[in-house]
């Protein structure tokens, strides 16, 4: 079986990164895995003539022309089309929708649909989305009438020996750590640096100048490292030994509607620490019933001063949060389970 593979970033370079050992592999959505179930994964450069995606947004065809059309040149190689996103597939559906385009398109469903008719259009022209929230698939299924056989839950796992290499290595006393706050979407540092500043507890945040605090004259122990581009503000390898140093995570949140924070809570479980979010339903796992963190109300700076303080004045709760945390990766939110079920779903598409 081949597969061609897709996102809305270049997904050419994160492979190369992953095969250096720079890269965790659960950001290639899988298909770093196929192989060992007899599937090969072509990957095309992400981006060769940009004019193309500019003509594609003019036109309402989504902003991936180009490498859609670059799709149509020699899909007749492969068995189907997989996208790491769902929205870079948007012409391919509606030549799908037509009959024109007649391979299996399967997508990664991150965000909820908005109505319209370029959803309509989407989830007319696929054959699998495959949704990593609960909330999304009921979403699908209601609002669009899509049915269970369309829309399928795939739960997300990380790249588990990747974390392990780099928090190999010598012992850490959380009890002398710090606070991580990592991410570039819908994060709501404002808060979480309001909470810090009644708390005399060390906080770095690494982010992008749009999801910066917004707070000047900030105390010597709260410290932000932003990236003015699209770039992390420090490198994978470099937030992990962060994370390895660390007392806890803290996962502020703005958007709530959003799978926004889920990338950090699974870094926080493998990295077996302790996290303190805001309050997202659209993320199935449920740090509070599972023991790993705490849950904060969106905004709430009280919440937030409450939850760091427990966690500081119950270092050995914290240890077994972080502890429960990994134990779901390894029997659960692994990339070797999401791999399996999506090579699962890849050869049923032969019979589909």
């Amino acid at each position: 079986m081949k597969v061609l593979f897709i996102n809305n970033y270049p997904m050419d370079k994160a492979w190369e990164e992953w095969d250096r050992g720079e890269y965790p592999g659960h950001h290639l959505w899988g298909v770093t895995h196929l192989q060992k179930y007899g599937i090969e994964v072509d990957i095309l450069p992400h981006e060769k003539y940009s004019i193309l995606n500019k003509i594609g947004s003019k036109f309402k065809l989504g902003g991936y022309l180009d490498i859609q059309l670059r799709i149509l040149l020699r899909y007749s190689q492969y068995d189907l089309v997989y996208s790491g996103c769902q929205f870079n597939t948007l012409f391919l559906s509606l030549l799908r929708s037509l009959g024109i385009f007649r391979k299996p398109i399967i997508a990664i469903v991150h965000h909820p649909m908005i109505k319209g008719r370029e959803s309509i259009v989407f989830i007319k022209g696929h054959w699998k989305l495959l949704c990593i929230s609960k909330r999304i698939m009921s979403q699908l299924e209601k609002e669009f009438n899509v049915d269970e056989g369309k829309a399928c839950l795939l739960d997300w796992g990380i790249d588990l020996p990747f974390y392990e290499k780099q928090s190999s290595g010598g012992s850490v006393d959380n009890e002398t750590g710090f606070f991580v706050s990592a991410g570039k979407s819908s994060r709501d540092h404002d808060t979480l640096v309001k909470a810090f500043l009644g708390i005399n507890s060390p906080l770095k945040i690494y982010c992008s100048a749009q999801s910066a605090p917004t707070i000047s004259d900030l105390p010597s122990n709260i410290i932000v490292q932003f990236n003015h581009s699209t770039n992390n503000a420090i490198s994978y390898k470099d937030l992990l030994a962060e994370y390895k140093k660390a007392y806890a995570i803290a996962i502020p949140l703005i958007d709530t509607d959003s799978l926004a924070g889920l990338t950090s809570l699974l870094d926080a479980m493998a990295m077996g620490k302790p996290m303190i979010m805001t309050k997202n339903n659209q993320v199935d796992i449920d740090i509070e019933k599972e023991g790993i963190g705490i849950w904060v109300n969106p905004g709430d700076v009280n919440g937030w001063q409450e939850a760091i303080s427990y966690l500081l004045a119950n270092p050995q709760e914290a240890r077994e949060m972080g502890n429960r945390g990994y134990d779901l990766c390894r029997n659960k939110y692994n990339l070797e389970v999401f791999s399996a079920n999506l090579a699962r779903i890849f050869k049923s598409s032969l019979n589909g």
